[in-house]
């Protein structure tokens, strides 16, 4: 296989030949041609983004309740996900916090 043909090769590609035309575009002061016509693509391709992943995790959760037969597996594993959503909203809670505490933002 061709370099250009891996996919890792195409990703680092488009991040520099980004970051270059970010760089002409700023000094070149093309903000309004970006804002007209580059960010438009940017938003409808980030909402398609969000209109694949709630789907996408809807259907991987039904077929892995599903694909369990045993009630007790189920229960284990339903109160493992709540559990562990608490965990990381705690988490998340935490370092908020003290973010806003440290740093004063705003």
């Amino acid at each position: 296989m061709k370099w250009y043909r891996q996919l890792h090769w195409q990703i680092i590609l488009g991040m520099v030949l980004g970051l270059i035309f970010g760089i002409i575009a700023a000094k070149f002061q093309w903000s309004e041609f970006a804002n007209d016509w580059i960010v438009p693509f940017g938003d409808i391709f980030m909402n398609l983004l969000k209109l694949i992943a709630v789907p996408l995790v809807l259907t991987s959760l039904v077929a892995g309740v599903a694909s369990l037969s045993d009630f007790k597996k189920l229960s284990r594993m339903g109160s493992k996900t709540i559990g562990l959503y608490i965990a990381t909203t705690a988490v998340a809670v935490t370092i908020g916090l003290l973010v806003v505490n440290v740093i004063n933002p705003g």
